[in-house]
């Protein structure tokens, strides 16, 4: 870090410290770009899941998964909104997981064709949940 970056932190720091409502505000800013975030990566990770899956009937089970799956992301966005320092952080320790765990199958012939894209969508949920999660820049 050059001292250029790290007297900037330091002056941002300083001011966060003698104005905390600005750092309130800061910190719940965080939340609600960690909740969208989340809804919006994991709307996209089961339209890549959908587009890639091969074609299925799409009976009384599958509905009834696909709505349980939109009913637990909303209370979770919903959770995240409401700045759950906690919530975040194990969301983002799973996610942290899932990314590892899907580099790893890469490695593998027989993996689901659709990883490369789930990728960005799991660095950016990691990310965007450790942001908030502990306060990362």
């Amino acid at each position: 870090m050059d001292a250029q970056t790290y007297l900037t932190l330091k002056m941002e720091n300083e001011e966060l410290k003698s104005n905390p409502a600005e750092a309130i505000d800061l910190r719940a800013r965080k939340f609600t770009q960690a909740g969208y975030g989340f809804l919006g990566l994991n709307v996209v990770y089961l339209a890549i899941a959908m587009y890639f899956i091969p074609p299925f009937n799409l009976g009384l089970t599958a509905v009834l998964s696909l709505l349980a799956f939109v009913l637990l992301l909303g209370v979770l966005t919903y959770y995240l909104l409401q700045g759950k320092k906690r919530l975040a952080q194990v969301l983002a320790i799973i996610y942290g997981l899932r990314s590892i765990f899907a580099i790893n199958s890469l490695m593998d012939v027989s993996t689901f064709q659709a990883v490369p894209f789930f990728l960005p969508c799991l660095f950016l949920a990691f990310y965007l949940l450790g942001r908030a999660g502990w306060d990362w820049p």
